[in-house]
């Protein structure tokens, strides 16, 4: 990134010299010519701004007669480019941050290959088909999404041809208790509000939107494992 915005910056600066020499007024085949191989790095210069600071785009006029503030944006972006790392580290505020690639395997899985894309929602809906596929196939269970976790993970014993996924301890113990509900609700909760927007919204969501929605999949995925089938009848 570096190596193109000083690229371009010294073609905005050879063409800058070219007007001087020429008077502002004339337009010279040298000015032309700066200005055609500017034409070629445009569109990586504009995808490295918007990825540095998409203020840097605001009111930009590509490289020529009419484009004083080129210049000035590409310095920005040059000193933004420097000094980037250093505002994460001594600027950020003294909080522990979430891990994607720390999550259940699964659901990470599921969601990096479209993650990169930015679609975040897409990335998302994806952890669900994989958490409902993975809870599907463990309870050998014919339902899907929030039927199959309301029936899976209910804390009451499986009646004859029912599977239930209970996690390990005495059933009569509050905690054992306390957990396999949570369990159970939470898994309600995630296919309900996660999945069915995830899969029916069109509005795109920010990475932190999706990250704190993988994080709730990410549990439930390792709740789930923790699980032992339990067989009614």
């Amino acid at each position: 990134m570096r190596e193109r915005l000083e690229q371009y910056l010294s073609l905005c600066e050879s063409y800058q010299s070219s007007e001087r020499s020429a008077g502002y007024s004339n337009y010279t085949d040298s000015m032309r010519s700066i200005e055609h191989e500017a034409e070629t790095l445009q569109p990586t210069v504009e995808r490295i701004l918007r990825a540095l600071d998409p203020k840097l785009l605001d009111d930009l006029v590509a490289l020529g007669y009419s484009s004083p503030n080129i210049d000035s944006r590409i310095r920005q972006a040059l000193g933004v480019l420097r000094d980037q790392d250093e505002w994460a580290r001594r600027l950020a505020p003294d909080a522990p941050t979430l891990s994607a690639d720390g999550m259940h395997p699964l659901m990470w899985s599921a969601a990096s290959p479209v993650w990169s894309t930015r679609q975040y929602r897409v990335a998302v809906q994806q952890a669900t088909v994989a958490l409902s596929a993975s809870i599907k196939k463990r309870a050998g269970s014919p339902l899907n999404d929030r039927e199959l976790v309301q029936q899976v993970f209910a804390p009451d014993p499986p009646k004859d041809g029912q599977v239930r996924l209970h996690l390990v301890g005495d059933r009569s113990d509050r905690s054992w208790q306390s957990r396999q509900q949570g369990l159970h609700l939470l898994a309600q909760g995630a296919f309900a509000g996660i999945r069915n927007v995830a899969t029916h919204d069109e509005a795109e969501w920010t990475e932190q939107q999706a990250l704190e929605h993988l994080a709730v999949l990410s549990v439930i995925a390792r709740w789930s494992e923790e699980a032992r089938v339990v067989e009614g009848g």
